[in-house]
């Protein structure tokens, strides 16, 4: 089945002053259009031509040369703007909230730097491209992408991006591309958002959950480990450290440090109910999942 250009989930001039009517036919009735017309000619007849555009765009090494740059270029394109228009809402703006504001949060620590920074990604872009919000399977980040390439590739899931191709917005802010970005931001429809961060892929950790570490001489599984367990193996490390054969150990009873405060500021009970993501990290901080040997 040919790709096809979904039609706007709002009107053309529904998220008027922040992008007019004009840029709205203009991008998505002419640019988008023309990304979506030419992936389905490069990919007619051959055995991708139904693949979905979010798969296919993971498996840009299969393609011959003759179409692997024109794909990546326009399906690119079609990928990436329909999640763009899905991405605005007339009633959007405000600020994100609920676990998409905390993992934003860990990152940038306030929603403010967030956007600051995500405008400085997007100033930064030379030429065309996009900024974006992607997750990585542990934690929320932002990435630039020049032309039309998409964070898939790269094996990171998109979030929410900005179009600064200057298609996107010089019918409105002529060169002024920082203003388009505050206003853009203006309408970006948070609940979206969530529902992608809430479906982004994670790392599975019910193995690593089973393993034992000891606590006090107590075999533990992993996933048990409560708050008081990671302060007691803390402390405990931590008086070993700088000591001889012990010099290491320091660093081991940060982790479990920083562990304690994870576990603590999500209000979790134990660390099978921190988010996969951090499991994977804390573990491998704690050597949990070892390097070459077991834990200490």
């Amino acid at each position: 089945m040919a790709h096809a250009v979904p039609d706007l989930p709002y009107a053309y001039e529904a998220l008027e002053p922040q992008i007019s009517a004009e840029t709205m036919r203009f991008h998505h009735d002419q640019h988008h259009q023309a990304y979506v017309d030419k992936a389905n000619a490069a990919l007619a007849q051959t055995p991708w031509a139904d693949v979905e555009p979010a798969e296919l765009l993971t498996r840009l090494s299969e393609l011959p040369d003759t179409i692997r740059g024109t794909v990546r270029n326009n399906l690119g394109g079609h990928f990436n703007h329909v999640l763009f228009w899905e991405s605005m809402s007339p009633t959007g703006g405000g600020e994100p909230g609920g676990d998409l504001a905390r993992a934003i949060k860990e990152t940038f620590r306030t929603i403010g730097t967030f956007k600051e920074t995500i405008e400085a990604a997007a100033m930064s872009t030379f030429g065309s491209g996009w900024a974006w919000l992607v997750h990585d399977g542990t934690r929320v980040l932002i990435v630039t992408t020049t032309n039309q390439d998409s964070p898939l590739s790269d094996d990171l899931t998109p979030l929410l991006g900005v179009d600064v191709w200057e298609h996107a917005y010089y019918l409105d802010y002529c060169n002024r591309r920082a203003e388009y970005v505050r206003a853009w931001l203006e309408v970006v429809d948070w609940d979206v958002v969530a529902e992608r961060f809430a479906a982004a892929p994670v790392p599975d950790v019910s193995d690593v959950l089973l393993r034992t570490v000891s606590i006090s001489g107590k075999n533990t599984p992993f996933g048990e480990i409560t708050l008081d367990d990671a302060r007691t193996q803390s402390a405990e490390l931590g008086a070993l450290a700088g000591w001889g054969p012990m010099a290491k150990v320091g660093t081991v009873a940060r982790a479990w440090g920083e562990l304690a405060k994870n576990l603590e500021g999500r209000g979790a009970t134990c660390v099978a109910e921190l988010d996969p993501g951090l499991v994977k990290k804390m573990a491998m901080d704690l050597w949990v999942i070892p390097p070459e040997r077991g834990m200490i």
